[in-house]
């Protein structure tokens, strides 16, 4: 699937910022609490930088300091209280403006597929956008795990039965399919 953002999430450093910079990267993911030296301020001009926050206040303050507005929210701060249950994580998100980018990551190819039940809740609490931790990897699975996942996350109907089609009354060919339970990729088996 493409086009592919690259995005670079590691500690930077002026090195590593001028490989990203030669590399292309769309983005490279800055823990807020990590100060940035002077130096490496001109290396991300063409970059956009995705700040790692583990509160709803570093977003504000990152708002309030016109150091930019797209958020990876930690770990800890997806399973903090603020975070617990929808309705909790809409008021949390309430603060912030709607401009801003909040984005998840999901780890992918779950036992039991739990990255989409963990996607639609996460995406039911307000988080604007989903990161999937080594969704492409350069095999044969990449294009069909992404369509699995995106049209699985970003679906409304039954995750257990769906309808493919009604052109059945027409050409005899009935385009019903019916999937439960887990579905496999040979990528984890190779693991």
């Amino acid at each position: 699937p493409g086009p592919v953002p690259v995005i670079y999430w590691g500690v930077p450093d002026a090195a590593s910022l001028d490989r990203v910079a030669e590399g292309g990267a769309s983005a490279v993911v800055i823990d807020y609490a990590q100060t940035l030296d002077a130096s490496m301020q001109p290396k991300l001009e063409n970059t956009g930088i995705i700040w790692k926050v583990s509160s709803v206040e570093q977003m504000q303050q990152s708002i309030d300091n016109n150091a930019g507005d797209i958020f990876l929210l930690s770990e800890s701060l997806l399973q903090s209280t603020n975070f617990a249950d929808i309705e909790t994580a809409k008021e949390s998100l309430s603060a912030i403006p709607k401009s801003a980018v909040t984005i998840a990551s999901l780890s992918s190819m779950q036992p039991e597929n739990a990255e989409i039940s963990q996607g639609k809740q996460y995406a039911s609490k307000g988080i604007s956008s989903l990161l999937v931790q080594s969704c492409c990897v350069g095999d044969n699975e990449d294009l069909k795990y992404a369509q699995f996942v995106i049209e699985s996350i970003s679906k409304k109907s039954s995750s257990s039965f769906s309808m493919t089609g009604l052109t059945g009354s027409t050409n005899g060919h009935f385009g019903v399919s019916s999937h439960s339970g887990e579905v496999k990729w040979q990528r984890t088996k190779t693991q």
